[in-house]
């Protein structure tokens, strides 16, 4: 078979070859244009659905915040308390749960046994309010924590729970170093805010210790319980 002068041209077959490749390399681009344009669109729907998660999640975190408030509430309630305090006592008890690593029944249930939910109270030995906060403890830890507060704010609700949650938080800082068993370091946790380290230390567990322990873990246990309910 003859071929043409044409056909047998180098400048013609090199700028044959330079055309294909200008049409390669035009393909290329487009073809990875859209292979990127398809991986940002992947992209964009996974970031759409993890941020619609996070939505979600935040959603049934206030939901369920609200629900813990509402049982709270609902305990405080039956002791006569208005809804703003009971609400403020019910918004600090689950922040410091949280914020502290503390059971929200036990806070509770400390609160019930030492005043029985009387923002008020003052006892024969001048602790001082929901969750009975001696004197020079309240000093000790309103200068640990720079509250700028005076003695007086033992009688505001959220102020003593902030304090004394902080307390029960030390205490199981200290014993949680010397004692094996969580059930333990809460008889000594407990012990010790009843009655003072100092005190505990010299006594060791005694019957009033151990009632009082008793009578915070029964509180716990019915408060656990409406809190599953």
């Amino acid at each position: 078979m003859e071929t043409t002068k044409k056909d047998k041209n180098p400048v013609v077959w090199a700028a044959t070859f330079e055309e294909s490749k200008k049409r390669w390399k035009i393909r290329f681009v487009l073809v990875n244009l859209i292979y990127l344009t398809l991986l940002a669109s992947m992209a964009l729907l996974f970031l759409q659905n993890e941020k619609a998660k996070e939505s979600l999640l935040s959603q049934q975190h206030e939901i369920d915040t609200f629900k813990t408030k509402e049982r709270i509430y609902a305990i405080l309630r039956n002791r006569g308390l208005g809804l703003s305090q009971g609400l403020d006592i019910a918004e600090v008890t689950i922040q410091q749960s949280r914020r502290l690593n503390l059971s929200m029944s036990l806070i509770l249930a400390v609160m019930k046994k030492e005043s029985d939910f009387t923002p008020y109270a003052l006892s024969s030995e001048n602790a001082m309010g929901l969750m009975q906060v001696h004197p020079i403890t309240w000093g000790e830890y309103v200068d640990k924590l720079n509250l700028k507060v005076s003695a007086h704010a033992a009688f505001d609700p959220v102020t003593n729970i902030i304090v004394a949650t902080n307390v029960l938080r030390d205490l199981y800082g200290y014993y949680k170093k010397t004692t094996k068993s969580e059930e333990e370091i809460w008889k000594s946790v407990l012990s010790a805010y009843y009655a003072g380290m100092t005190s505990f230390s010299q006594t060791g567990m005694t019957e009033g210790h151990n009632k009082y322990v008793a009578d915070v873990t029964r509180f716990k246990d019915e408060f656990d319980e409406k809190f599953q309910d």
